[in-house]
């Protein structure tokens, strides 16, 4: 994550508790320290909204095209935060790896001969489709 961007997800934060007219900022700033990020209260909510939507939909014929618009919104926002966290995922293991080259060039050495043996001897799906 560059300095920007974590300023700006620490502006973010705190222009949300501010936002919120928290009664005791200190307080908030404790529960999303110790008991679920807003990162994460948000998620659990998005995934039981999810959820209603999928059970809504079952239930009931929607006609009304704006709020199918709506729904596909929400899914498409859900998705594209999926897939951002995949790819923080591999930044995160790529940055690991680029900390331990330049600590302790040895032990990256080894990590990188067996992450090359295992990734030869596990072609991803897109090698397999090509076979």
């Amino acid at each position: 994550m560059t300095d920007d961007n974590l300023q700006n997800q620490t502006q973010s934060q705190s222009l949300l508790v501010n936002i919120q007219n928290a009664s005791d900022p200190a307080f908030e700033r404790k529960i999303f320290a110790e008991v679920a990020s807003e990162g994460q209260q948000l998620g659990s909510i998005s995934d039981v909204v999810g959820i209603l939507l999928n059970t809504y939909e079952k239930s009931v014929s929607i006609a009304d095209p704006s709020i199918t618009k709506t729904i596909q919104q929400f899914r498409d926002i859900q998705q594209q935060i999926a897939n951002k966290k995949k790819e923080r995922s591999a930044q995160q293991v790529i940055d690991a790896l680029e900390t331990m080259r330049s600590e302790d060039n040895e032990t990256y050495l080894l990590v990188a001969a067996s992450l090359r043996k295992w990734l030869d001897d596990h072609p991803d799906v897109s090698n397999d489709s090509k076979k």
